[in-house]
């Protein structure tokens, strides 16, 4: 079903009028007609079903269906990636792949070993950029919240916040990081019933430095180890996302069982 992004105000109402943007993408991009159905969110959890009911001079109407609207909770456990950005498109791509696997937050991150340099002007359109990704695939995808693209930060801006995460991993290919299944198993328990803030921390192309890793250790974050193989940026962050929403989602759910061997 086609979804549109509309205000938590709206959500109540009996009609609404699109936003401007997301008008044009339903008129002219889907290509809806009169009488169609559309599913709308407010990425605050809020979603419903509407009719499109009217079309003219580039705004679209629609009637909510009232049966329809459903409230979704955040989830209990809050998965942050704090990616250092990498070359090229791939943070588009992981912002994409990170949404879809239920990413609350993306925290962009500048390490010393970030190629990409952007002044404070470029770092914030790039974020709105990112941020339009996010809720593309948001759109796409059928969840109920939209991921927060935060500001880039630089490693010692982000130390100095870690305690406020319940459990930072950092991804590490160093001798001392410990399987993933050695950190989150001691964890599941604690995981189970609780509102809990996760934080996946995925280094740049070259990895993080040893100043680096000990800075974040210091903070209080894990070092672990996703398998064997050195993987790319793009690939450790997906499968690192993807090992934590099966463990918070079904391992937490059923103690003593998880993902084996990684």
């Amino acid at each position: 079903m086609m979804r549109c992004l509309i205000d938590v105000a709206q959500w109540s109402a009996d009609e609404i009028e699109l936003f401007p943007d997301e008008a044009h993408h339903l008129l002219k991009v889907l290509r809806a007609r009169l009488g169609e159905r559309v599913g709308l969110f407010t990425g605050q959890g809020h979603t419903a079903e509407a009719t499109l009911i009217a079309a003219r001079q580039k705004k679209a109407f629609l009637r909510l269906l009232r049966a329809t609207r459903r409230q979704t909770p955040p989830p209990q456990t809050a998965l942050t990636l704090i990616q250092a950005i990498p070359k090229h498109a791939l943070m588009d791509i992981i912002i994409q792949k990170a949404t879809e696997l239920g990413a609350q937050a993306i925290q962009p991150l500048v390490t010393e070993r970030v190629v990409v340099r952007l002044s404070p002007g470029a770092a914030e359109r790039r974020r709105q950029r990112w941020q339009k990704i996010a809720l593309e695939a948001t759109r796409q995808c059928g969840r109920a919240w939209l991921p927060t693209i935060l500001p880039v930060r630089s490693l010692p801006e982000l130390t100095a916040d870690l305690a406020r995460f319940d459990l930072c991993l950092v991804a590490s290919l160093q001798a001392e990081a410990r399987s993933f299944r050695e950190v989150i198993g001691p964890a599941r328990a604690h995981l189970a019933g609780t509102s809990t803030r996760l934080a996946l921390v995925i280094g740049p192309e070259g990895d993080l430095t040893e100043a680096e890793t000990s800075a974040l250790q210091k903070a209080g974050a894990r070092l672990v180890r996703l398998g064997e193989a050195v993987l790319r940026v793009e690939t450790a962050a997906l499968y690192g996302l993807s090992l934590l929403h099966y463990e918070t989602i079904h391992g937490a759910n059923s103690p003593g069982k998880g993902i084996n061997g990684c």
